[in-house]
């Protein structure tokens, strides 16, 4: 899925297909169309990083901010609403018909922000999205967040030595940033 090219589906979509696969698997089969599609919005209603809002905010006063992500649009604006998250621009792969981690996917961002790529700096806090971004010239600064990927940890929690800043958390990004 990821590094899709016009694909012509949304995450909400990915997200429903997946469960409809795993839920059969568990022996659940008695969970109803309806029920599944209330399980998938789930995803919208999502709780922020308590430190990310903050240093968000501190970020935007000297930054342009931007979600360039392969969550749908409706994902990230609902999750935003509901967690007070101001963003100055969301560029959602399916808006650009190319997924992250396809390089065109980066171009693209960078194209639609009137920006070099060495211009912008792509935050994540896995490898995979960072390694991309930096192939295609964008700056990176990785953020450990060892609880994102669940008890399992991360599936890359050792930040690649090329990233321009590591950091741990997103208060530590702000004050990196912000002097």
């Amino acid at each position: 899925m990821l590094g899709a090219v016009d694909p012509g589906f949304t995450i909400d979509w990915v997200h429903r297909v997946d469960l409809d696969e795993i839920l059969p698997a568990h022996g659940l089969t008695a969970v109803s169309g309806n029920e599944r599609d209330a399980i998938v919005r789930q995803w919208h209603a999502l709780e922020a990083w308590p430190d990310f809002v903050p240093a968000l905010e501190i970020l935007r006063q000297r930054f342009v901010c931007v979600s360039f992500t392969i969550l749908s649009l409706s994902l990230v604006i609902d999750v935003s609403r509901r967690n007070g998250i101001v963003w100055d621009a969301v560029i959602a792969c399916e808006m650009l018909r190319v997924y992250k981690t396809q390089p065109e996917a980066y171009r693209r961002a960078a194209a639609h922000l009137a920006l070099r790529p060495d211009e912008i700096l792509m935050v994540a806090c896995h490898n995979f999205d960072l390694d991309s971004a930096r192939r295609e010239g964008y700056r990176t600064a990785f953020v450990r967040r060892p609880e994102e990927w669940g008890p399992a940890g991360p599936p890359d929690p050792t930040p690649n030595s090329a990233c321009d800043l590591v950091v741990d958390g997103f208060a530590e990004l702000a004050s990196a940033l912000v002097r």
